[in-house]
Order: C-alpha cells, then sequence, then structure tokens
C-alpha cells in the first residue's frame, strides 16, 4: 500500500511538470508609451465607470459598447472610436414582453444593430436589437449537480467569446465553502450551442495549486481570459497565480510564466478565518493580476498586475484604493514576456480597458485624478515600442 502512494505521489509530480513549458528569462524589449488621448462625452444620464465594455469594428468604423446601467440608467451607448463621438444610444427596457432584468454584461452579436445582453437574476440571455426588441431568449440555467446555481456575465475580464456558433462563457462554480475535492470539480468555462441551445461544461478546471478547504470568503481564485481566433487559442490568468493557463483545444492544457517583476511569487489566498471586513480590506490592499487580453492588431498579450498598497484617508475596505500603482506585463504570441510598464496611481483606472486599432487604451477616469471630469471618458492610448536605452 505504501509503495502505491508513493507511486501515485510520483505520477502526480510527473503530470503536473508536463504542463508546464520551459522557458526563458524574460526579455524586457517592450514598452508602453503614450500617444494620444481620446476623450468621450457622457450626460448627466450617463455613469463614467463600466466594467462592461468592447471595442469592435464594423467595416470601417472602429466602435466601443459601453453598458450604462449604473446610478440608475440602463442603457447601451455605442461610441465612434475615431470621431469620439456617440453612434448610437440604446435603450434597455426593464420590463414587458422585450424587457431585461438585472443586465449582468452585453456584446456586440456580430454589428451594432444586435446584441447578446446576460440576465443573472432569471437565467437568461437574450439577442438584443438596437431598437429594444428580444428577438431569441436563451436559458443559462443549469440543474447538473453539486453545482446547480450558476452566475453567467459577459465583461472587461471574462468576455464571451463565440466560435462555429458556440457561445463560450466563464463559469462561476465557486462558492465560499468549498472542499478539497471541489476545485478539481469546478469547471472554468461553460458552452452554449446558438443553433440547438444544448449547453456543456467544457473540462478545464482549477490547477491543483487550489487543492485546499475553504471556509471563509477568499481571494486569488477569480480569473481574466481572452480568446485568440487567429491562433485558436483560450489564455487564462488567475489573480492569484503567477502563471498563464493555455489551451488551443479546451482541454488540455500548459502553463507559461506569467510573473511580474515587481511583485513577489503569488498564490491564492483561500481557507484563511478573518472577519468579513477584515478580509476584504486586506484583499483590497494585496498585489493580484487583474485584467488578461489579446492584442490582434500586434499579435501579442496584455495582463495588468495590480501593485500593493494602503488604504488612503477617507477609503475604506469597500472601496478600490485611488492610489494604486499598477503595471502591464507584455507577452508575444508564443507567452514568453516581453516587456513589462509600470504606471502610477492616482490618475489611471486601470479597471477600464481596451484593445484598439491604435493601441491599448487606459482609462483615466480615477477620482484622484486631478485633471478628472465626471462628464467624459477619457482615455489615454499607448503604443507598444522598443525598449528605449535609458
Amino acid at each position: 500500500m505504501k509503495l502505491l502512494v508513493i507511486l501515485i505521489g510520483l505520477c502526480s509530480v510527473c503530470l503536473s511538470c508536463q504542463t508546464h513549458t520551459g522557458q526563458t528569462e524574460p526579455q524586457y524589449i517592450k514598452e508602453l508609451t503614450e500617444a494620444k488621448k481620446i476623450t468621450l462625452p457622457i450626460d448627466e444620464n450617463s455613469y463614467y465607470h463600466s466594467r462592461y465594455m468592447f471595442q469592435f469594428e464594423e467595416g470601417e468604423n472602429e466602435l466601443l459598447v459601453f453598458q450604462n446601467t449604473e446610478k440608475g440608467t440602463h442603457k447601451i451607448i455605442v461610441f465612434d472610436i475615431e470621431n469620439q463621438k456617440v453612434f448610437k444610444e440604446i435603450p434597455i427596457n426593464r420590463g414587458g414582453p422585450n424587457g431585461v432584468s438585472r443586465l449582468n454584461g452585453c456584446y456586440p452579436f456580430f454589428d451594432s444593430r444586435t446584441f447578446l445582453l446576460f440576465q443573472n437574476s432569471v437565467s437568461r440571455t437574450s439577442v438584443y436589437t438596437d431598437q429594444g426588441k428580444i428577438k431569441k431568449n436563451y436559458s443559462t440555467r443549469r440543474s447538473d449537480g453539486a453545482f446547480a446555481i450558476n452566475i453567467v456575465t459577459s465583461n472587461l475580464y471574462n468576455p464571451c467569446f463565440i466560435k462555429d456558433s458556440i457561445l463560450y462563457l466563464a463559469n462561476d462554480d465557486v462558492h465560499q465553502r468549498m472542499k478539497k475535492g471541489d476545485w478539481q470539480r469546478a469547471h472554468l468555462f461553460r458552452a452554449l450551442d446558438l443553433r440547438t441551445e444544448k449547453q456543456w461544461n467544457l473540462p478545464l478546471v482549477y490547477p491543483l495549486v487550489f487543492n485546499m478547504e475553504v471556509k471563509n470568503p477568499s481571494a486569488g481564485y477569480e480569473y481574466s481570459y481572452d480568446f485568440n481566433h487567429k491562433a485558436n487559442v483560450l489564455a487564462c490568468s488567475f489573480c492569484g497565480y503567477d502563471s498563464i493557463m493555455v489551451t488551443d483545444d479546451m482541454k488540455n492544457v500548459r502553463w507559461y510564466n506569467g510573473k511580474s517583476r515587481y511583485l513577489k511569487t503569488l498564490r491564492p489566498i483561500v481557507g484563511e478565518s478573518a472577519d468579513g471586513f477584515e478580509w476584504i480590506g486586506k484583499q483590497q490592499q494585496s498585489a493580484e493580476y487583474w485584467h488578461f487580453m489579446y492584442d490582434k492588431y500586434r499579435d501579442v498579450y496584455y495582463r495588468f498586475a495590480k501593485m500593493p498598497c494602503e488604504l488612503g484617508p477617507g477609503e475604506y475596505p469597500l472601496d478600490d484604493p485611488k492610489a494604486r500603482e499598477f503595471s502591464v506585463i507584455v507577452f508575444d504570441k508564443d507567452f514568453n514576456i516581453i516587456g513589462e510598464t509600470k504606471f502610477p496611481g492616482n490618475k489611471y483606472f486601470y479597471k477600464m480597458s481596451f484593445v484598439g486599432r491604435d493601441g491599448l487604451y487606459i482609462s483615466e477616469n480615477n477620482l484622484a485624478n486631478p485633471e478628472f471630469d465626471e462628464d467624459k471618458l477619457v482615455f489615454a492610448c499607448f503604443k507598444l515600442e522598443d525598449l528605449k536605452d535609458k
């Protein structure tokens, strides 16, 4: 029996090693430099923050979808990025046959005339037109055993994507009372066939570093991802884990070094006993990885890293520190680190960013920014350039 246990342990170690790629040391040969700013107008009925924001192209137009459902507003704004103006506004009906309940994400459904809207409260995804009509509803309700309650959304950090008429979404199989074995049953992604309406879980689950019991709120299990249609690659970044998970068949994964040179080694904080507010405050001030995105124009990937910080005067545990510094790690198409640029606090709102034709856009709508204006959406556009000799 002891021999069997030893053999199983050795096999597990070997399998774990096989999933990680051999890499050279990061080569910091690129940097992000500011090239320009754009200013998008919003009125008094619009809010200056949203985590539901997506860039797309329609013919010659480069457009930005901005879901505006904060502070009592209920609409989708589509901006013309090049001309820095509103392209169209789409009201979201609250009731009736075309009503949308608690909108938790929108996504352009191939053009600016149709959108996918995600509604958690009724477990539904709707195809919605710019005329305020629902063309079709898809049920996203699950009943597959231990993880029957599911939240489906599409936002900046967890964008849905469509491939061969199949809609792929992030799952939310994690809860606050996880047992060790639950992590390897908690599926990261889910698929919905838009033709047959069949849905299923992908076999991608949490890595073994999450194999521990959780009795309290925890951090680090959240993840951000993006899909590279050109290479048919899905890349996933965990907030509390240095490595990047990559798959090109939605089954088998390989791991790449994704560590920020400005941070110590990160591992998920799970199973830690702490008072709710104490834990939230600690999490808000701790380092972690955030947004992960693919840049199809330059064939690179970006990973945002939040630097550790302290809450400022008047800030509470539920607040995200306004003075937080962050960096953006740049990977080439083969997931080799080729650059990392650090950004100051009190200027940028890193939680709002998107990739455009001209570069990586990062919001300046930080409330601590001396130039902050609640009537504008301001984005700085950063180009990827060769690192200059210092």
